[in-house]
């Protein structure tokens, strides 16, 4: 994928071609933050945080080649 993109919310997604991964504890509990390195330059964060009681998710995706 060219293009950018933000997800917020999606139930599943499949990542293809990491070339590497990190994963860090924002707020023990409440918060983890992933970041994935891909194979053609792109950059993924995926963030997981309770809101209110329930669990959110967000995905970015951008280019850094451009």
């Amino acid at each position: 994928m060219t293009d950018d993109k933000t997800l917020f919310n999606p139930d599943e997604f499949l990542l293809d071609n990491i070339k590497s991964y990190h994963y860090e504890v924002m707020d023990e509990g409440h918060h983890v933050w992933m970041a994935f390195y891909f194979e053609d330059g792109r950059i993924g964060h995926l963030n997981i945080f309770n809101n209110a009681g329930r669990i959110n998710t967000r995905y970015e995706e951008w280019d850094e080649t451009v």
